[in-house]
């Protein structure tokens, strides 16, 4: 019969400090199972110290328990977002269980830090190139048709509903269909502005040819700001609001509907020309219009003080918009 005291540590002073020291040795000389017990042993003392957490993650991912090694990680870049050795152990774990992508979106957002020192934003360049390498996963030649169809499909419902599947997928491997769906001249400009934003939310760092109307831009999608895109469309939605509510709410309502699909239906292209006045005079006649009621062009453009050809020339513009958004 034993005595049941075996196996129980004898607390004696100074255990804390001498276990972190062996736990330290151990570390050393790569004994990372040793290390392991006398770290953990240390942190049920209650020695939450960084060194303490950072050998932990390192013996974890070092013995390929991956997820807590993850978990350790990510909580002490938390504190230290900006530590190399954290920033390159945290990425080397995702290389190792293959999250290529994440790893990407990972480096991308760290380098997007001004605070980087040079060295090591050029080892995580070198990182993020393996990364790209490692991604580039054929889309199974099923789902590369799938896409192509839709894309290629008359029904701008039936697009437009792949462009919401898409959200829920890994786009890459179709990134040069969706680019070239921007670029085409017959293609649905709304559709056109789903896929755009689509390319933003997942971060897309490659630049996208964007036609719209005749006119082209080249864009990064992860570089548009859509606040500033759209600053004059906001402001000119406040001063519709200010002009017309006055008048009639339901005027102001069918004037913000109109601008909003105009602009929606335009971006990235902000609207031209930027000159509020003109707008604000296509708008009130168009919604005017809309409503069944008679509104005189120049009566309106004398209001806004504005000139009739220009106005006449916005609501053209309205008009065509309009008939698409109704296709």
């Amino acid at each position: 019969m034993g005595n049941g005291k075996k196996g129980k540590i004898i607390m004696f002073p100074q255990t804390k400090e001498r276990l972190i020291e062996a736990a330290f040795t151990a570390l050393e000389a790569k004994q990372y199972k040793e290390a392991l017990r006398f770290l953990r042993a240390a942190e049920q003392l209650g020695d939450g110290s960084f060194p303490i957490r950072l050998g932990l993650a390192v013996c974890c991912y070092e013995l390929g328990d991956y997820d807590e090694a993850e978990w350790r990680l990510a909580a002490l870049l938390d504190e230290q977002p900006n530590n190399g050795e954290l920033l390159q152990m945290y990425v080397a774990l995702l290389l190792q269980t293959n999250r290529y992508r994440e790893a990407e979106t990972f480096i991308r957002s760290a380098l997007r830090r001004q605070t980087l020192p040079v060295s090591l934003r050029e080892q995580l360049r070198q990182l993020l190139r393996f990364s790209e390498k490692m991604n580039v996963r054929p889309l199974p030649p099923a789902e590369w048709k799938r896409v192509k169809r839709l894309l290629e499909s008359e029904d701008i419902a039936e697009q437009m509903q792949l462009i919401k599947q898409l959200e829920k997928e890994d786009i890459a491997p179709v990134l040069s269909l969706l680019s070239q769906y921007l670029s085409e001249p017959k293609k649905s400009p709304i559709a056109k502005t789903m896929l755009l934003r689509l390319l933003t939310v997942k971060q897309i760092d490659e630049t996208v040819t964007v036609e719209k109307f005749g006119q082209r831009i080249d864009v990064v999608p992860s570089a548009l700001n859509e606040q500033a895109e759209t600053e004059f469309a906001s402001t000119l939605l406040r001063l519709l609001e200010q002009r017309l509510t006055a008048e009639s709410p339901s005027l102001y309502e069918t004037a913000a509907e109109i601008w909003l699909r105009y602009a929606y239906i335009l971006y990235p292209f902000p609207p031209e020309p930027a000159d509020a006045d003109v707008w604000l005079a296509a708008l009130h006649w168009m919604a005017s219009q809309l409503q069944g009621m008679d509104a005189d062009m120049s009566m309106l453009a004398a209001r806004y003080g504005v000139a009739v050809e220009e106005m006449a020339k916005l609501c053209k513009k309205l008009n065509e918009i309009e008939k698409l958004s109704y296709l």
